[in-house]
């Protein structure tokens, strides 16, 4: 009979007050505690602001407070994701692959004013990567 265990040690790790798995078979923790966290509240917001906008853009509602009657919203915070589809598409990017700088945060982005300019955004977000690192 062979002794071999079918049954294969793994290790616990918290990260972010979450419990990550670790497989012990030749991997390290790094590929799995380093990688991005994508911020699904953001993501979800992003996607609702381009949803919202092409509704704009094909004439289906005329402005955001008629999508906010539509969908129970203050008409506040529906223009406030509106803004969200001015991102430039690296900084979009860097959202959807969770490598936004911690600091860029959905809270973050309705407290604050951002450029319309794609190459003033990236100085603002080059400055939220320096103050929050």
């Amino acid at each position: 009979m062979n002794d071999v265990n079918p049954f294969k040690p793994i290790h616990f790790h918290q990260r972010g007050g979450r419990k990550v798995v670790i497989p012990a078979d030749d991997e390290t923790i790094e590929k799995y505690v380093n990688k991005p966290a994508v911020n699904r509240p953001l993501v979800n917001a992003i996607a609702r602001a381009f949803y919202w906008s092409k509704l704009i853009e094909l004439g289906v509602v005329n402005n955001g407070s008629e999508i906010a009657k539509k969908e129970g919203l203050e008409a506040s915070t529906v223009n406030e994701r509106l803004r969200l589809s001015l991102l430039s598409p690296e900084i979009i990017e860097s959202i959807l692959n969770g490598a936004q700088p911690e600091g860029l945060t959905m809270q973050w982005l309705t407290r604050n004013t951002f450029p319309s300019d794609w190459k003033r955004q990236k100085k603002r977000i080059t400055f939220i990567e320096k103050y929050f690192s």
